[in-house]
């Protein structure tokens, strides 16, 4: 790894012919303390006074990190591409990208028992630091106008404008939060892939003594996932009369993520996940038909699937859904400049890795879809209206960084025709990764929250369009939304 002997003492402002010096001393002083310098209240008339709290806000919080994984990270193609658009911001003197020193701090940084801190950060920088100023305000006037802009749109989803067609006058809804009365089993499968060399460890939950046809969810984890990671979800929906099929994708699952920490990967997933994902689930659906009469008794309903998917297990389910990759489209938009308040388009643009000649992706065994913070704006462009025709739910939050809600969930929903729903959850994380250590106390209460609701949500969801069972319909209104709020976490609908 890494190491420097010198650090930075003082930071360069640099903004069109202004220009000053603040000692690094002074910005750890402020973030302890709230006092401000001399040199410090002369950046300061530059801001308001929000956007100065907001400041000591960000310089105070620490984040844990594997200290391993920051320098691989550091050296993947969407890590030195969000390093080098950083660069343009925190330069080295004379105007020179800050790639290099930026990379060398985090680094260091990282290796802290007291995790990553931003104050820590500049006093490990190797050299004094040019601040591009012009670029930095920029920066902050994007992030307070999309806070504003996020309150806002949440505010306007309050609007009787904006029901749902589903509301009821009256709601009387059913205690949902308990699980239903089905045992369950659980067997683990491995298929093999002989045409694409992919080995499919595949968990499979059945409730136990059903007499009817078993609805099965397939679930698609996000990177780095483990076959483990919804397995309260799918003990849930089992409980429920569901079955669930939870494969592992090898090059973007938990072994993958261990091997790139391990230094035998350059990147953290292959690129080639965006085709073998969607390929992985297909595949496993075929297997499934075939041993649906010796091994479940033709008890599988292999014809009506309902799919959960996280993450980049989300873009998985577009595909399945039919959308088709957009290359005009993403390659625009991976030339412009990096947007920082929406980093999933750095792994949108590794698609552009790929040939352009793909078949499309569309299961048409898959009925509906929830997707939990997905991304794929840029991937997909705006779909053909008759490219994805089944009911998809996106369960999205209101501050994400990672999949940004105005510039990459809003948008990629609306490209989206009828029957759909977007519900958005305040003060609940992309994922725990995402979280500052100052608001890792109340981790177990979120993590409760957002399990409570990714249960209700789903299990509504897939009973209205994968059991058919249309007296869940009015549960997918604002006023069930309103009754299973748990504050300040609280959920908003938009439906279309």
């Amino acid at each position: 790894m890494e190491q420097c002997s010198l650090t930075a003492e003082k930071i360069d402002f640099n903004y069109s012919l202004l220009g000053f010096k603040l000692k690094v001393k002074d910005l750890a002083t402020f973030a302890d303390t709230g006092e401000v310098s001399d040199s410090l209240n002369y950046y300061f008339r530059y801001i308001s006074d929000k956007q100065s709290q907001q400041l000591r806000k960000f310089l105070r919080q620490s984040y844990d990190v594997d200290p391993v994984l920051v320098y691989r990270y550091s050296r993947t193609s969407a890590g030195i591409r969000m390093l080098r658009r950083i660069g343009e911001i925190i330069q080295l003197p004379g105007n020179i990208n800050g790639f290099h020193g930026l990379r060398a701090a985090l680094v260091q940084t990282a290796q802290s028992p007291e995790g990553i801190n931003f104050v820590d950060f500049l006093q490990r920088f190797p050299t004094d630091i040019k601040l591009n100023l012009g670029e930095l305000l920029q920066l902050v006037k994007q992030v307070s106008h999309s806070e504003e802009d996020t309150k806002k749109f949440i505010a306007s989803l309050s609007s009787p404008k904006v029901e749902s067609k589903n509301t009821l006058k009256n709601p009387q809804f059913s205690d949902l939060s308990h699980p239903g009365n089905y045992q369950q089993t659980k067997q683990t499968i491995e298929f093999y892939d002989h045409q694409r060399d992919r080995h499919l460890v595949t968990d499979i939950y059945l409730p136990q003594n059903k007499t009817d046809k078993i609805p099965i969810i397939v679930v698609s984890n996000g990177l780095g996932g483990k076959r483990d990671r919804f397995e309260k979800l799918a003990r849930y929906l089992v409980s429920r009369g569901f079955g669930v099929v939870i494969p592992n994708h090898p090059g973007s699952d938990r072994d993958r993520q261990k091997a790139f920490v391990e230094g035998l990967y350059q990147e953290n997933f292959d690129a080639t996940e965006y085709i073998d994902r969607p390929l992985d689930i297909s595949y496993i659906l075929d297997q499934l038909e075939q041993l649906n009469g010796d091994r479940f008794d033709h008890q599988l309903n292999l014809k009506q699937v309902g799919f959960f998917g996280y993450s980049i297990g989300g873009t998985t389910g577009l595909s399945l859904a039919g959308a088709e990759f957009d290359w005009t489209q993403l390659a625009q938009d991976c030339a412009q400049p990096l947007n920082l308040m929406n980093i999933s388009i750095l792994y949108q643009c590794r698609a552009l890795e790929l040939p352009r000649n793909q078949p499309s992706l569309k299961d048409d065994r898959i009925k509906a879809a929830y997707l939990f913070v997905p991304f794929g704006h840029s991937l997909f462009g705006k779909p053909k209206q008759d490219q994805i025709s089944i009911p998809i739910m996106f369960q999205v939050v209101d501050q994400d960084f990672l999949t940004s809600l105005l510039d990459e969930q809003v948008p990629l929903f609306n490209s989206l025709d009828k029957n759909n729903y977007l519900v958005i959850s305040e003060k609940i994380p992309h994922s725990n990764v995402t979280l500052a250590k100052e608001a890792q106390s109340s981790q177990a209460e979120v993590a409760q929250v957002a399990r409570t609701y990714q249960n209700l949500l789903s299990l509504v969801f897939f009973q209205s369009y994968i059991a058919r069972d249309s007296s869940y319909i009015p549960y997918l209104s604002s006023a069930y939304l309103q009754a299973i709020a748990q504050k300040p976490y609280n959920l908003h609908l938009l439906a279309n």
